[in-house]
């Protein structure tokens, strides 16, 4: 990365993000997975900045899906919060500017940077880094491995993606066809 990030500041690249979604970055030497969202509490952010997460990857021909969610530590007498699942597609010919792949090699686990943003503001709500276990990172090496042996067809993409979304209109759905998932315990507050 050859960028800064700091809470509270500006996300330092212009991105028009969605108003609730995970953008995945995926290079050789790192990853950085982005989660915006619009208004959040600050049950949500602690739950994002110190709450347990859980992950799933579901794999295309021309695309992968991101599945995530986040838990808040609970606390006596405190409502229970969380980013509940949500999910985003990932395109290899889509990813600008920058060398697709994963850290590492086949078996081998990664450090992912989580960025959580503030959709409207772009302003840096929360950091934190996750050990993403192997099962996950050779996930994502074999979804990346089998878009980059097609050629570039976004419309293809597109429509494979559109029929995914038919088949689950939830992310619980979803998790059915996940070909990896993890959980990442709370930390420590």
């Amino acid at each position: 990365m050859s960028y800064s990030l700091v809470v509270g500041e500006p996300y330092p690249r212009q991105v028009n993000w969605p108003k609730s979604g995970a953008n995945l970055v995926l290079h050789a030497s790192y990853v950085e997975v982005i989660y915006s969202f619009d208004g959040l509490t600050p049950g949500e952010q602690a739950a994002f900045t110190t709450g347990s997460a859980a992950l799933a990857v579901t794999v295309g021909d021309r695309h992968l899906m991101w599945c995530y969610r986040f838990e808040a530590p609970t606390r006596p007498g405190a409502p229970k919060a969380s980013l509940g699942w949500g999910d985003s597609p990932w395109e290899a010919y889509r990813q600008r500017d920058r060398t697709v792949g994963v850290p590492g090699q086949q078996g081998e686990p990664f450090t992912a940077h989580m960025v959580l943003v503030d959709a409207s503001t772009s302003i840096v709500e929360g950091l934190r880094t996750a050990e993403i276990n192997k099962d996950v990172a050779d996930a994502l090496r074999y979804g990346i491995a089998r878009q980059v042996a097609l050629p570039y067809d976004h419309e293809a993409a597109s429509r494979e993606i559109e029929a995914m979304y038919r088949r689950h209109p939830s992310t619980q759905s979803l998790l059915r066809e996940a070909i990896a998932g993890q959980q990442i315990p709370p930390l420590d507050s």
